[in-house]
């Protein structure tokens, strides 16, 4: 079908230019993090990640998903005959301004006792205040970001969030280079500085390309305010549910580590490499399924409110079968060379070995990515909100009991079974709904024959031409092209083939 085809070709070219800006910010922030560690030792680097982990749930607090519901209630209204997009908009910028300024407000008042009693530092106390101030640009763009990605104008929030990256780690960078170390600055007034200067510009650039982008108001009728707010009730939980855990998760890991017998240096150090280190390398190569998930979400929204459950399906049924593909070959490189890329980053043999040990598994953490864009596009926030609840759960209980007695592999063990469970829960209600039947051939068997042929392939080709003996990085780069065009070849071949026995069934 033509308008399938044109809508998976639109949505594949913003989603490769997301990826684009992704990929510099990504890379940049891995090398950030690479200088930082090597500046003020893997200590420091975790008492960062806590910080901003706490930071990151005082956003997510103040801003009420309003990316997601702006992005999805305004594309819906696009996909109206008669709707008017341009009056949800406004209504969520009223919400997130309101919300964000009561959350800020809560978070300069009690910034002091939080500084004192929780982390114990004084000069903190002055850093939560600054992230306050700074907490309405952030919804206030969110807001902006969410409009701007409903009408499919994914350019100006890309470039918003490549300028806010860029002013943030020039500054944590000149800090951990210089201030910090100098005295002139503490690590909780360089994150401070770095983030409210950060949104700031950001929030001016979005400000000025709203102006530039204004569309005239519309007549036609739709929810009134009351009743917009009632229907983002969900989509609200579906964010605060999973950032309250998140942030209980990240919290309770340093203490289950001191629980195994860790000193509390040695709890942050292992988890600032969990967190700047192992994870950023197990997501990296998902950053293009990031970008999709948040196209996904206007797009199936759009569609699902004009009535194009066809397109849908095609868009679902496509979207979790390349997922699968790439996972499973991301899977492969991460389980040959993850030792290596964990040495190469840190140079803690430990980084290297739990890249190895989760890479296993990548297929489900990337294809929840993929499925909550999909959910969310679907409207079901709430099966969202409950999945993301036993996720947790499940993940919280897990590191309780298993840290304690074995250390940082029961963070592993948590890992697994959460995302395990609840991934296959989110495929089960999705293929329901649509109808979808999910193949095992197609979904499972053929990627994991098709990297199986490709490990061997690639290693005869490598043996051959004795490209093993190159340095590791050039080696790790070739070895990927390699593999990579292999596995697509085979891929496609085995595709084919199950084509033409459906063909002659």
């Amino acid at each position: 079908d033509l308008g399938v085809d044109n809508m998976k070709n639109s949505i594949a070219r913003d989603t490769i230019f997301l990826t684009a800006i992704q990929l510099g910010t990504q890379g940049m922030s891995l090398i950030l993090n690479i200088f930082i560690s090597r500046m003020l030792g893997s200590e420091n680097l975790g008492l960062m990640s806590l910080i901003c982990t706490f930071f990151g749930f005082a956003m997510i607090i103040s801003n009420g998903n309003i990316f997601v519901s702006t992005s999805r209630f305004v594309a819906e209204e696009c996909g109206k005959a008669k709707g008017n997009p341009e009056k949800i908009f406004r209504y969520a910028l009223i919400f997130s301004l309101i919300l964000s300024f009561s959350v800020a407000a809560a978070v300069f008042l009690f910034a002091e006792p939080v500084g004192m009693k929780f982390i114990h530092n004084k000069s903190c106390v002055t850093a939560i205040r600054v992230l306050a101030v700074s907490l309405p640009l952030a919804a206030s763009g969110s807001c902006m970001k969410g409009y701007f990605h409903a009408y499919r104008i994914v350019v100006i929030p890309a470039l918003g969030d490549a300028i806010e990256f860029l002013v943030k780690s020039c500054i944590i960078a000149v800090s951990a280079g210089i201030l910090i170390q100098r005295g002139i600055l503490s690590i909780y007034s360089a994150i401070a500085i770095s983030i409210i200067c950060g949104e700031a510009v950001s929030f001016l650039f979005l400000t000025f390309s709203m102006i530039r982008h204004k569309k005239p108001r519309s007549q036609n009728k739709t929810l009134g305010f009351l009743k917009y707010i009632i229907a983002i009730i969900p989509v609200i939980l579906n964010s605060y549910i999973p950032c309250i855990l998140s942030t209980a998760n990240d919290a309770l890991m340093p203490v289950t580590l001191k629980q195994s017998g860790c000193s509390t240096p040695e709890a942050l150090s292992q988890y600032g490499i969990f967190e700047a280190v192992v994870l950023p390398v197990l997501f990296f190569p998902s950053m293009f399924l990031s970008c999709l998930s948040v196209i996904l979400i206007p797009e199936i929204s759009k569609q699902r409110t004009n009535g194009n459950s066809i397109k849908n399906l095609d868009l679902i049924s496509s979207v979790i079968g390349k997922t699968i593909m790439y996972s499973v070959f991301v899977v492969s490189i991460l389980i040959i060379y993850g030792n290596d890329i964990g040495m190469f980053i840190s140079r803690e043999p430990f980084s290297g070995k739990m890249i190895m040990i989760l890479s296993p598994v990548i297929p489900f953490i990337y294809l929840e990515i993929v499925l909550e864009g999909i959910l969310k596009g679907m409207g079901r926030h709430s099966f969202s909100s409950i999945n993301y609840l036993a996720e947790y759960i499940i993940r919280i209980s897990t590191l309780l009991i298993f840290v304690p007695i074995i250390g940082f592999y029961g963070i592993a063990v948590s890992y697994y079974l959460s995302n395990v469970v609840c991934n296959i829960s989110r495929i089960v209600l999705i293929t329901k709904i649509n109808g979808l039947s999910f193949s095992i051939n197609e979904y499972v068997l053929i990627p994991l024959i098709s990297i199986i042929f490709t490990w061997q392939c690639t290693n005869l080709f490598m043996h051959i031409f004795r490209l093993n003996n190159l340095s590791i990085l050039p080696q790790m780069i070739i070895y990927t092209l390699i593999s990579f065009a292999i596995y697509i070849f085979i891929y496609k071949v085995l595709k084919n083939i199950q084509l033409q026995r459906k063909c002659t069934v």
